[in-house]
């Protein structure tokens, strides 16, 4: 039994939008990991990046994302600035369906564009030569996934349907979150 969806892919491959859709159509919580480092650091991505470095940067989202895995029915997009590596990717694997999802380089070079600045890990002055080698960094990553979406011309009602009906198809089943009732006293 699984607690929640977990999205995985290259920075611009569309987990933040496909993940908030989805969460909606489940009736689940969504969960940006970036958004949650930026609340937890009172700054934006490339000003935390900058200001803790690579290093600490990456054990700072592994930390965020260890606390997120426990949550039961959210669909959680993972920060796209660095693969995942194996042991939390197996980590994560025990309370998650892990789905991957990746766009061809075109589109991703174009959603990248759309935020300038915003990405901390990204080389501005060459993005399709940015874009190109972080997607070679990330293939190794898709084929550790339970499933691999392409959001390159998918529509989202589409892929989310894709994605609901292979879960089905598997069998997968979801704990669900308890609910507690606070009585109230007068």
């Amino acid at each position: 039994m699984q607690r929640n969806i977990i999205l995985i892919g290259t920075m611009g491959s569309g987990k933040s939008h496909l993940g908030r859709n989805l969460a909606d159509s489940r009736n689940w919580q969504f969960v940006d990991t970036d958004r949650l480092l930026e609340q937890r650091y009172q700054l934006p991505m490339a000003m935390i990046f900058k200001k803790l470095g690579a290093s600490a940067f990456r054990q700072a989202e592994l930390d965020v994302l260890k606390k997120v895995a426990l949550y039961h029915e959210a669909v959680i997009s993972v920060g796209g600035n660095f693969p995942i590596e194996m042991k939390t990717l197996r980590q994560l694997r025990k309370y998650s369906v892990i789905i991957g999802i990746r766009a061809a380089e075109f589109r991703i070079v174009k959603r990248v564009n759309r935020r300038i600045g915003k990405r901390p890990t990204m080389d501005y002055s060459n993005v399709p030569g940015f874009v190109q080698h972080m997607i070679q960094r990330w293939n190794p990553m898709y084929r550790r996934c339970d499933y691999v979406i392409d959001t390159t011309h998918g529509r989202t009602e589409d892929l989310i349907d894709q994605i609901n009906q292979r879960l089905e198809k598997d069998g997968i089943v979801f704990k669900k979150r308890k609910t507690t009732f606070h009585k109230s006293f007068m």
